[in-house]
């Protein structure tokens, strides 16, 4: 399974290292048993000879700090993740961002290593980084399972552009918008190049960063409509009229020729990067350097709706030792400098200065790209919302604010908290019904998003399946949970 990986060091496979993930096992492959080998597996794409560089660059120090190397592997997808923690894949920290769920599915299934009495004995610096309130949205029942990255904890939502195009057709972008402004702007697009794709999906096989700014509380099977409301009801998602507007006005634009034919079969990612033009986006200070970097197109936002904050947001994208770890307490001193240790934060997150990132100026506040390196085909990719704590980190040219860190600080604080913020879903009490309506949730729910099929005819056979798979009942024991977590509060 491993040799599929996009990257891994040498030797990975099914012991962590060549066989000798022992509790001492050797760091370099000479067998004196000097440092304890930990397993990171990361997200994102690199080649296997830059996971290696960095690695190295990594061990430097880390064999100093904390008697440990580390073994980079980058470039999993989902299934080859599951696969390794439904066999117990020695692996000692984890981006768990590609698992499908997140944190509910790696706690929900045990794989994630209780973290309370390690954050206390070896996690102190990470503590005092970590906003308690964020931390609050990893737990379940009480229970330390992940820490939050320092990454965006509240979200803004709406539509990334290229901005070649706008400026080619003189369209001026809005920083707050409606759904009206911005079929304006897919059409006059559609007219001038019919040659393109208006709207393409933020990832593949129609993957969505939606615009309505719901709470799934956990799965989306059963949700708040709105999380910056008051009210506590949970609802089905498909009968909301949020929902169900937002099918109705896919169709129009579907009919319109203003989305991908393909959006909901596409295997393709970075779709910005070859004939797209706008997509669904999350929004975030820096947000625009962040899509440059993985499309290699810049862009301009107009946001729909402001910064929001609930569970998933904050415990999203984040880290855990899993349970199948064979050193969690070298993780968590590792996982600590992660959090505090400006050039480890940096070096996993851009790699080696030189070849992947060079310093702008002497101030060594902001870094580029080497001359000649395409930042999108350098060997490693920068993805910096994925590592534990982009904020102690150089800001990259391009986000055109040195201040990027504390506005990002100042942007999580001001979002609007959902009155279901921390609450984590426990789905086993009713597995089976979670499990039947995820299969009708797999047969509509992508295709009326992208106006795929017609909603006047389908949402009601969405509706019905889902009530036949039980969705009342995820919907009543769902509401029970909340309502039991709340008055705890």
């Amino acid at each position: 399974m491993l040799s599929l990986t996009a990257c891994g060091g040498s030797g990975a496979g099914t012991s962590g290292g060549g066989g000798t993930n022992s509790d001492q096992a050797s760091g370099d492959g000479s067998g004196s048993g000097e440092y304890v080998k930990l397993v990171v597996w990361g997200n994102g794409n690199a080649d296997t000879e830059d996971c290696n560089e960095v690695a190295e660059a990594v061990n430097k120090i880390t064999r100093e700090k904390i008697g440990c190397e580390i073994e980079l592997v980058r470039g999993q997808d989902a299934e080859q993740i599951n696969l390794a923690l439904t066999s117990g894949e020695a692996i000692d920290l984890m981006c768990y961002n590609n698992i499908s769920g997140q944190f509910n599915t790696v706690v929900n299934n045990n794989w994630a290593y209780p973290l309370d009495d390690l954050l206390e004995k070896y996690g102190q610096g990470a503590k005092g980084v970590i906003n308690e309130y964020d931390l609050e949205a990893c737990k379940k029942d009480g229970v330390l399972y992940a820490l939050p990255n320092q990454k965006d904890t509240s979200r803004a939502a709406g539509f990334a552009m290229r901005k070649d195009i706008c400026d080619e057709l003189g369209i001026t972008v809005p920083e707050y918008g409606t759904y009206d402004d911005m079929h304006e702007i897919l059409v006059k697009v559609h007219e001038a190049h019919p040659e393109m794709d208006a709207l393409v999906p933020t990832w593949a096989q129609g993957g969505m960063q939606t615009t309505i700014p719901a709470d799934p509380l956990g799965d989306s099977l059963g949700i708040l409509e709105d999380c910056r409301e008051d009210s506590t009801t949970v609802v089905d998602e498909a009968e909301t009229k949020s929902f169900q507007d937002f099918c109705k006005m896919m169709w129009q634009w579907n009919q319109e020729g203003l989305i991908m034919p393909d959006a909901t079969t596409t295997t393709e990612n970075a779709l910005l990067s070859n004939n797209g033009f706008a997509m669904y986006e999350n929004w975030k200070p820096g947000k625009e350097l962040e899509v440059y970097k993985g499309n290699g197109k810049e862009v301009y936002f107009m946001k729909i709706h402001g910064p929001i904050k609930h569970t998933a947001i904050p415990n999203g994208n984040s880290w855990m030792i899993p349970y199948s770890s064979k050193h969690p307490e070298e993780a968590m001193k590792l996982w600590n400098l992660m959090y505090t240790d400006p050039e480890i934060s940096n070096l996993f997150i851009n790699g080696i200065e030189g070849k992947h990132w060079v310093y702008t100026d002497d101030t060594k506040k902001m870094i580029t790209s080497p001359e000649g390196v395409d930042p999108n085909a350098s060997g490693y990719s920068s993805m910096d919302w994925a590592w534990p704590n982009q904020q102690i980190t150089p800001v990259w040219e391009g986000a055109e604010d040195p201040d990027l860190w504390t506005k990002l600080n100042e942007f999580n604080n001001s979002g609007e908290p959902s009155p279901a913020m921390g609450f984590i879903w426990d789905s086993s009490p009713v597995m089976n019904q979670v499990t039947a309506c995820n299969n009708v949730v797999s047969s509509y729910r992508t295709a009326l998003l992208w106006g795929a099929i017609d909603p006047e005819e389908n949402l009601p056979k969405y509706i019905d399946e889902l009530k036949a798979a039980g969705i009342d009942e995820i919907i009543a024991e769902k509401q029970k949970q909340l309502d039991a977590f709340l008055a705890s509060k």
